[in-house]
């Protein structure tokens, strides 16, 4: 709130009226520094239609009595300067009196035109300020600092404001990281700020969020702890550009702050990234919504506080030709990812719920179209569990193009584990470019469906597919930890994911068939060097062979592969030299 202006004599803040001051730049009070605070810096006025864009009697700041009294002006001397103190001009305050807690705001008009939310005029003394390179306030009794501050980053019709998320502070507004856009309050007609009140916006710091005004470190989610689970591609009651969204399942308490969401099919547009200085905190077990717009009389009415973000770029309805995708991304890191080739005008593409993991999400046969109206009548569950899927496969069966049959499981010995990646090369591609790959030895073909993968953790990643995933005789299976060539490495065609780490040594890894193990392998030392993978001998390919490291061999300079300086044979005969 603003307080009432304690002037140092009977008149009020027409200084012109008062009589000669002190023009010395010793400051009348004892001031010591942090006494005052520069709080906000409004320097691009934004004209309204027609009008001028001066800034002539629009520009101003704010300064913030942070002592426990009233605190007489008179005599500080205002510079005004480039951030490394060229180009400075200055001003010396008349007397006017502030009281503790009190917001001021000092604009560049003369004091008997200074307008309604102006406490002090200093006219045209400290020059324009800065609206590209930035700028620097400083406030001093002769030499003795009290405060200064550097602006930048200004933006017509913007103030630059120091954090609402604490009390203002001498020191604290020395980081720039601290400052953010006023947005929200506005002051005059297309210009934003808070002059004589407290500030009202919280910066984005990277890596940190407010937490009901305590900062904390953001618990950023892991692939796999977010589950794609429903999309609305082609929303028929309202428009594309206002009703496109898609869902979420949560599998851990994590918070959304940073993430991006994105098309890996539009790479020339950047992701949406979900900035904000609060906490995006969401629980194991919810289901959340990302959409065009969080407004439920804009976007078809989805459920009231169900959007915790939104998004920019425009899904498609897919095809073989162009398929429609969408991905969640910790930087370059692909959380989840699904993509679809054909969708349904006014309907949903939802996933059965019980394939709600970010394996068998990658599926198109584990969706259906949502029945369920919401909002203005297009078809889905947006923030609630799907209804099930009645066209999937019974248990134990499989969709072998439009033919249901039962899952053929491989034989004792017919499934071989014969090559694996685990330390690719580069820093921080684990969790992308880590994979492993079987071979069929038999000579009939057999099915993924149901097996479950495992490393050195206790998790089981099971193959849920309602697709038959047949592998031919003498066939390979390749397992990433995700599908997109330009987050594993550009590697070939992906046939199942997994979310356990590949230990680079005292490792293992094991396919079962239920609690049966149906091949395993371990290793104790890593290949020489990162990016090799370390392969069967082609010599040895069967499932009791593979059980002696010796057997492996690690992949040659002459076998590289994609773009990431790995080397291995994924998909082809190993070859050891």
């Amino acid at each position: 709130m603003r307080s009432v202006v304690l002037a140092g004599s009977t008149c009020a803040l027409l200084v012109s009226a008062c009589g000669p001051s002190s023009k010395t730049g010793e400051c009348k009070d004892s001031l010591i520094a942090g006494d005052l605070v520069i709080t906000e810096v409004f320097a691009d006025y934004k004209a309204a239609a027609g009008g001028t864009g001066s800034d002539e009697g629009k520009e101003w700041f704010e300064i913030y009595n942070a002592s426990d009294r009233p605190v007489d002006l008179e005599g500080l001397t205002i510079t005004h300067s480039r951030p490394d103190g060229s180009k400075a001009k200055t001003h010396v305050m008349d007397p006017v009196t502030i009281a503790p807690g009190q917001y001021f705001t000092l604009g560049n008009s003369t004091p008997d035109l200074v307008p309604a939310y102006i406490d002090y005029g200093y006219s045209a003394d400290l020059g324009d300020f800065f609206n590209t390179d930035g700028g620097k306030l400083a406030l001093a009794c002769a030499a003795s600092e009290i405060d200064s501050a550097t602006y930048e980053l200004v933006k017509e019709g913007h103030a630059r404001q120091l954090t609402a998320s604490q009390p203002p502070d001498y020191t604290l507004n020395d980081d720039l990281a601290q400052w953010c856009e006023g947005a929200d309050s506005e002051f005059e007609t297309g210009n934003f700020g808070t002059p004589g009140t407290d500030n009202d916006c919280i910066p984005v710091v990277i890596g940190q969020c407010n937490d009901a005004g305590v900062p904390r470190a953001t618990v950023a989610p892991l692939p796999g702890q977010l589950v794609i689970t429903e999309a609305m591609p082609s929303p028929s009651k309202v428009s594309d550009t206002l009703g496109e969204w898609f869902e979420v399942k949560v599998l851990a308490d994590v918070d959304l702050n940073g993430l991006g969401l994105d098309r890996a099919g539009d790479n020339a547009v950047a992701p949406d990234l979900l900035a904000s200085p609060d906490c995006i905190h969401v629980t194991a077990g919810s289901y959340v919504v990302f959409a065009k717009s969080a407004d439920p009389l804009m976007n078809g009415g989805l459920p009231a506080g169900s959007v915790v973000g939104t998004f920019k770029f425009s899904s498609v309805a897919g095809s073989v030709t162009a398929p429609g995708d969408i991905q969640i991304l910790a930087g370059t890191t692909v959380i989840d990812a699904v993509s679809w080739t054909k969708s349904t005008t006014g309907s949903s593409l939802q996933l059965d719920p019980d394939f709600e993991d970010a394996v068998a999400n990658d599926q198109l046969s584990n969706y259906c179209d949502g029945v369920t109206a919401y909002g203005a009548g297009d078809l889905g569950t947006p923030g609630a569990v799907n209804g099930q899927c009645t066209l999937l496969p019974p248990a134990g069966m499989c969709d072998d193009a439009g033919v249901i049959r039962a899952i053929v499981k491989p034989a004792a010995g017919q499934l071989v584990i014969n090559e694996f990646l685990a330390n690719p090369a580069g820093s921080g591609t684990d969790a992308t470019q880590e994979w492993f790959e079987i071979v069929n030895t038999g000579a009939t073909a057999f099915d993924l469906n149901d097996l479950g993968l495992k490393g050195n953790a206790t998790t089981i990643n099971v193959i849920q597919s309602a697709a038959c995933k047949s592998i031919a005789p003498a066939g390979f299976a390749l397992f990433a930890h995700n599908t997109d060539p330009l987050q594993n490495g550009m590697l070939p065609a992906i046939d199942a994911t997994f979310t356990f780490a590949l230990a680079a040594s005292a490792g293992s890894l094991s396919v079962l068939d239920g609690a049966t193990v149906l091949d395993a392998i371990t290793w104790t030392t890593p290949a020489v060097g990162d990016g090799v993978s370390r392969q069967l001998n082609p010599l040895n390919t069967n499932s009791t062979d593979n059980d002696l490291p010796a057997n492996f061999c690690d992949g040659k300079a002459a076998q590289m592969y994609g773009t990431a300086a790995n080397f291995g044979t994924p998909k082809e005969v190993n070859v050891c030299l």
